[in-house]
């Protein structure tokens, strides 16, 4: 769970504090009750296979989160409508909690072989209701240190940065050690950073963007990671069946049962709260699983035998699989397709040809020597990747053999470097009034500040 922690207070931050407010009614509908729905209808299918009744319901409970990040990927180069873009995301924050409350519950009924219904509805209010405080708490002190540090040293930068990566991680740990839920803390504390990083993004803006650099790699590793560990394991378990001659395939059967009874009961919820047939649909399906179910079958490795535990983690692979498979061929019939990355790949190039040449144009018009020249148009040049494999390395043997630029030369090559960045932003700023797709233009706009901020720091040495 320390890896599933940060990503989920990173997505917590990508989300405005206000919209849990409007949204409050469907988040504890989705988060609490269609979870603990799913893991009945769940739990009770897969015990019609002759499955103890204790397990079954463990692994229907485990298939209840859903993972914001998964759904993305689904649907990405097409366009969710935004009540179901929207109801996904915030389910996708809170019912982790639900479903580690719920796992953790079915995993000692499995353990001691009875279940104490009224201990598990107060052990969630305990939890929910001490994650949301520690998380409040918590990121109030978290963020007064920050504001307070930045205010007195804005040249704490590797500060700054470890405080943010540690933040997520120091929240749980402390939840988790006083017996409440720390994935509900990390939520409430990405949540509540979000406000801080929209009203304090300028007092350090090369913080702010390394941030966000930051936070993206980390998301990527993050998710990476458990799925890697997910393989590695599942490969162990095949392995070993093969070679003990195990060929019960069983757990295909509780798979695919885990996620066609999950697919009805989103579906049947969707009606129920007037999404109509094809929103119903779209819902149903963007309940996609993840890094967190997977954390989840980790959790409970303990309280199984080594025989349940494999299958679990099997069929709970098959319900992931299924889960990105289905929606992805399916959501491409029934979604409104938005530019294409291709498409938009080919735009991206097309206008960066064209404003690579406005800022050729601007450093052809006035007088540089030529060694500078030089430099300054190789520099250009390699903004749309036009330098060959020979340029490069002709350019490497002289930045070797020769000194570099005396400080007027550095200075001269600075100045028609920004001059011709600006003839590229003016290229720019003249295209986003003609074309509607500010997205790729703003990507473009932010490579060239991004090499004006290279240009004008004075800590670089290139």
């Amino acid at each position: 769970m320390y890896i599933v922690a940060p990503l989920i207070c990173f997505e917590g931050q990508s989300t405005r504090i206000n919209l849990i407010g409007k949204r409050l009614r469907q988040i504890l509908e989705t988060a609490v009750l269609l979870v603990i729905v799913g893991t009945v209808f769940a739990g009770f299918s897969v015990s019609l296979l002759g499955i103890p009744l204790a397990l079954a319901f463990l692994m229907g409970a485990l298939s209840t989160p859903t993972d914001a990040t998964a759904t993305e990927s689904v649907s990405e180069g097409l366009i969710v409508p935004e009540r179901q873009e929207n109801i996904l995301k915030m389910e996708s924050l809170f019912n982790d909690a639900s479903g580690i409350i719920l796992v953790t519950a079915m995993a000692l009924w499995v353990k001691n072989w009875q279940f104490n219904y009224q201990q598990t509805f107060f052990d969630f209010l305990r939890s929910a209701g001490g994650g949301l405080i520690i998380g409040i708490l918590a990121a109030l002190v978290m963020i007064s240190f920050r504001q307070f540090l930045g205010r007195i040293n804005h040249d704490a930068y590797n500060a700054q940065i470890l405080l943010f990566v540690s933040t997520p991680f120091f929240i749980y740990f402390i939840a988790e050690e006083l017996k409440v839920s720390g994935i509900i803390a990390v939520v409430c504390a990405g949540l509540m950073q979000n406000s801080e990083s929209i009203r304090s993004r300028f007092i350090t803006p090369r913080q702010f963007h390394n941030g966000l650099v930051l936070l993206r790699l980390l998301r990527e590793l993050l998710n990476n990671t458990i799925f890697v560990i997910l393989g590695l394991l599942v490969v162990r378990i095949i392995r070993d069946d093969l070679i003990i001659g195990n060929t019960n395939s069983q757990w295909i059967v509780i798979g695919i049962l885990l996620y066609i009874t999950n697919l009805l009961v989103r579906y049947l919820y969707g009606l129920l709260s007037k999404m109509g047939n094809k929103g119903s649909i779209i819902f149903a399906l963007g309940g996609v699983h993840g890094a967190v179910t997977l954390a989840l079958v980790y959790m409970i490795i303990n309280n199984v035998s080594s025989a349940q535990f494999d299958m679990i983690v099997l069929a709970e692979m098959l319900v992931i699989i299924l889960s990105m498979v289905v929606p992805s061929i399916i959501f491409r019939f029934i979604l409104n397709h938005d530019m294409s990355r291709k498409e938009a790949g080919k735009q991206v190039q097309r206008l960066r040809q064209e404003m690579v040449k406005e800022g050729l144009k601007a450093v052809e018009k006035i007088y540089l020597p030529e060694n500078i020249r030089e430099s300054v148009v190789y520099d250009l040049r390699d903004q749309k990747s036009a330098n060959s494999f020979t340029d490069f390395w002709h350019q490497w043997a002289k930045a070797s053999r020769y000194p570099e630029f005396n400080e007027q030369e550095k200075e001269l090559e600075q100045r028609a470097l920004l001059w011709a960045f600006r003839a590229e932003r003016q290229y720019l700023d003249m295209v986003s009034q003609k074309e509607n797709r500010r997205d790729y233009l703003f990507e473009l706009y932010n490579e060239i500040l991004l090499a004006e901020s290279i240009l004008l720091d004075t800590e670089n040495e290139y």
